[in-house]
């Protein structure tokens, strides 16, 4: 599964269920892997963290060292 909008990012399940979200860049391939168990926990910390993300990134001036 690709996210919406996001063609470097693909989201799915490794042979032993972990919910795998892999990201391709000029600099490789970057992949976290979670447990089915803690997918609630790290969906909740994402939504959570998503507005706050948003005030950043549209405050981030190019040139900024933050």
């Amino acid at each position: 599964m690709l996210i919406r909008g996001q063609s470097d990012i693909e989201i799915q399940i490794s042979d032993v269920g972990y919910i795998c979200l892999r990201q391709h860049d000029a600099e490789g391939t970057h992949e976290i892997a979670f447990a089915p168990a803690y997918a609630s926990k790290v969906a909740a910390a994402i939504s959570q963290l998503e507005e706050f993300a948003q005030k950043k990134f549209e405050k981030f001036q190019p040139g900024d060292d933050d």
